[in-house]
């Protein structure tokens, strides 16, 4: 990503709405591209704890404080079942929005955000971290989508590890009432095939709970995407003891391509392969400090970001379609 234009740098407050992992990454990040940091969480323990051990200005009453305070943007990190009500507080007052995957758990609320920030003329991204994975961009840039015959994705990992020292049945991954369930918390495989092949014509999807955890969502789900002239299948799922991610392309002349998160996309044919190696030089933390430039640099130019609100809605419609909801 290219620098940050230097006139976005003073005066852009920020309010961060949620402060657990995700809430904390974005606030460190954007505080170390110079941006006024707030944080605002029911949890006060967890609010008071998370801005004394950074600096950053604590927000008990979020009505009051957007209603007699100034904030360019609010960056919403809350579970998935409150995104769309405190984006909304915040598009209310005029605030440009940041909002993590998914947009939300279900439809509600969702076209009357969209329509407020459109009438409102605001800027709104959504959080799909993986368009700024090095391997993915390579593949954005030299595969074309006219010549993919078929793509198989897979993304796994097992959930009760994913946040040391917590109760995996006590977070929202877990919990149906609160957006949980690996179709909606891995939506970042769907985002990343449409961006990669466009909106698939056609989404079947088969999925269930098959572990052993104690949850009330699905932990393993298997899509389809039919498009005219290709098929791209994905796999998701919380089971995973060791870390997968990756994709495999077949173009219609038989090449292969295959990318590995973090690590390498490597194109086969015939007599040779090609590598673009970048594991050495890769950082998890460079995706979210890549969309967070991309998000300022949206605000400072005032234009729609390539990962917009309308393209989130366009991705949750296919994950609530593949729940049957």
């Amino acid at each position: 990503m290219t620098g940050i234009p230097p006139d976005s740098r003073p005066g852009k407050r920020i309010i961060i709405i949620g402060a657990g992992s995700i809430g904390r990454r974005h606030a460190t990040n954007l505080a170390n591209l110079g941006m006024g940091i707030s944080v605002f969480d029911i949890d006060r323990n967890l609010l008071d704890k998370t801005c004394s051990e950074n600096s950053w200005n604590p927000v008990f009453d979020l009505d009051q404080i957007l209603d007699r305070d100034h904030f360019d943007a609010a960056v919403i990190c809350t579970p998935n079942h409150l995104h769309i009500p405190y984006a909304q507080k915040a598009a209310d007052a005029g605030l440009d929005l940041f909002i993590e995957k998914p947009l939300s758990h279900n439809r509600l609320g969702v076209d009357k955000l969209l329509s407020d920030v459109r009438e409102k003329d605001l800027v709104g991204m959504a959080g799909f971290m993986l368009r700024h994975e090095p391997g993915l961009q390579y593949l954005k840039k030299y595969v074309s989508s006219r010549n993919v015959a078929f793509a198989q994705i897979e993304s796994g990992s097992y959930m009760p590890a994913w946040r040391p020292g917590t109760d995996y049945r006590t977070t929202y991954s877990a919990n149906r009432s609160m957006g949980g369930g690996i179709i909606l918390d891995d939506v970042h495989e769907i985002d990343y095939a449409c961006w990669l092949f466009g909106y698939p014509a056609e989404v079947q999807c088969s999925s269930g709970r098959f572990s052993d955890f104690q949850i009330d969502v699905e932990d393993t789900a298997e899509f389809q995407f039919k498009y005219p002239d290709k098929i791209v299948t994905i796999h998701s799922d919380y089971l995973q003891r060791r870390y997968c991610r990756r994709c495999k392309i077949c173009l219609r002349d038989g090449t292969t391509i295959e990318w590995v998160f973090g690590e390498h996309v490597i194109r086969y044919t015939d007599d040779h392969e090609e590598r673009f190696e970048y594991k050495d030089n890769f950082a998890v933390n460079d995706m979210y400090v890549g969309e967070m430039q991309e998000f300022i640099r949206c605000m400072t130019l005032h234009r729609i970001p390539e990962s917009s609100l309308e393209n989130a809605a366009k991705i949750l419609d296919i994950a609530l379609h593949a729940k049957g909801e």
